[in-house]
């Protein structure tokens, strides 16, 4: 894998191994897309990385767990990938891109997403051409690349507003991924 492009749900492993970066927000990253074998094999290890990094406190270490909890109780990985299709990719209220809720179907999204493409590029992250740039597994990727821990901060109070709508609309469909964003949310 090239340094500082996109994983695309890669191995939590390999990832965190190649890149210097804050693993808590590549394991959520990471954790909110498609499910990958390499994932699913290293769901066990998800809790230590975590715990290690330090970044989270015991609230937020408790949704972790939840959430590993829930990916770790499929017996397939294919089962993990048909109910996050399911969960996904046919539900609009609940999706994983910003500005969705802050755009809606606005022409103005347009302009904003090429904004922040050009954050990525200039911060060294190469986006996918098969992805939109308000992915929030990939500004989560960029949140994870900030030069210190205050900086990873700003760039997710930057779209506290945003997490909170999207954890509000997630609360309320009782979504199984909603203790990210509520991690999310909280250190915002």
């Amino acid at each position: 894998m090239k340094k500082n492009q996109w994983p695309k749900a890669a191995s939590v492993r390999i990832y965190l191994e190649e890149c210097k970066m804050f693993k808590t927000y590549n394991i959520i990253s990471v954790l909110l897309d498609y499910p990958s074998q390499e994932l699913f094999d290293s769901l066990p290890e998800v809790m230590d990385e975590t715990v290690g990094d330090g970044l989270l406190f015991d609230e937020d270490l408790q949704l972790m767990k939840n959430f590993v909890d829930y990916a770790s109780s499929f017996k397939t990985l294919h089962d993990w990938q048909a109910a996050y299709t399911q969960l996904f990719d046919t539900a609009t209220k609940t999706n994983l891109y910003l500005f969705d809720v802050v755009y809606g179907t606005s022409t103005d999204r347009g302009q904003a997403m090429v904004d922040l493409k050009e954050e990525y590029l200039k911060a060294g992250l190469m986006p996918p051409v098969d992805e939109l740039p308000d992915y929030l597994p990939m500004y989560l990727q960029y949140v994870a690349m900030q030069p210190s821990i205050e900086e990873c901060h700003e760039a997710l109070v930057d779209i506290h507003g945003v997490l909170k709508a999207m954890d509000e609309k997630f609360l309320k469909a009782e979504h199984p991924y909603e203790p990210l964003i509520a991690i999310l949310v909280n250190n915002s």
